[in-house]
Parts: C-alpha cells; structure tokens; sequence
C-alpha cells in the first residue's frame, strides 16, 4: 500500500496547476499555455490538461478514468471562466470554445457542434490543424484532421 502522498512536496510547478497523487508518483492538471509532467514548460498553444501521457484508471476516490477526471476538471476551469453566462451574447468568447465549455454556445460558429458525428478514439478537436496527421481522425466525420494528413 501507497501511503506517501507525491502532491505534499508541491511538484506541480505552476501556482493554479492541480496535482493527483497516483501509486508511487503525481500527475500534474495544468492551465492553459503551461505543459510538462510538472507544469513547468511554457508553451502559448497548449490547452492546458495533463502535463505528460497518461494511461489507466484514476479510481481511488473518485471512480472516474483518467479521461472522464480531464473533462470534469476542464468543466471546472469554464466555470471560474464564466461561459455559461457568456453563452449565446453571438460574441465568441474564445477561452469558452471548447467542448467542455460546450462551444460558447455556438457563438464562434455556424451554430453546430463540428464534431458531433466524430467517433474517433482520441479527441479530434485538440489535434485539430495541429500540424501532426492523427489518422484516427483522418475521416469526414471527424473534419479530415484538418487536412493535417495532406
């Protein structure tokens, strides 16, 4: 049994960045613009999320994986944001156009989720035109990866 808690030596280096204490090690929740297992590299493009690849299941206290703990923990940030109350003012409020934030409620676009159909494994709207070709996402439904694969 694990009974030493990583996050008590504050690894997470970014004052709003959140730690989890997993079995033997942390993982760090980092703002956006801040990346790295422990939220120390500065990086103008990144979303925020987890600082470094995860796998399996966070399910301690919780019962959540990992992927359903990113999401609440992104709904958190739309929250301290204000997106609901910024939702439908047809001003797109870009820190609230993620799905998280339920796109701003279609203020910056066509009023429709673009990736409603996309069934892909992985999360097509944050590799989205990202440079990289993601071929799960190379398909209609998930907007060809943003012809990242041209």
């Amino acid at each position: 049994i694990d009974s030493m808690n990583e996050c008590l030596s504050n690894p997470c280096k970014h004052p709003e960045a959140r730690c989890i204490d997993k079995p033997g090690d942390y993982l760090c929740y980092c703002p956006r613009q801040w990346t790295g297992k422990s939220c120390d590299i500065h990086d103008p493009h990144s979303r925020g999320g987890y600082g470094s690849p995860i796998t399996g299941v966070y399910g301690q206290n919780l019962g959540l994986t990992l992927q359903e703990l990113d999401l609440a923990l992104q709904r958190e940030q739309c929250v301290k944001l204000g997106c609901k109350e910024k939702q439908g003012d047809h001003h797109c409020d870009e820190d609230c156009n993620t799905y998280a934030c339920e796109f701003d409620s279609n203020d910056c676009s066509l009023g429709i989720n673009p990736w409603a159909h996309c069934t892909a494994p992985i999360k097509c709207w944050e590799v989205f035109m990202n440079g990289e070709c993601n071929e799960a996402c190379n398909t209609q439904a998930c907007l060809f990866d943003g012809r990242d694969c041209q």
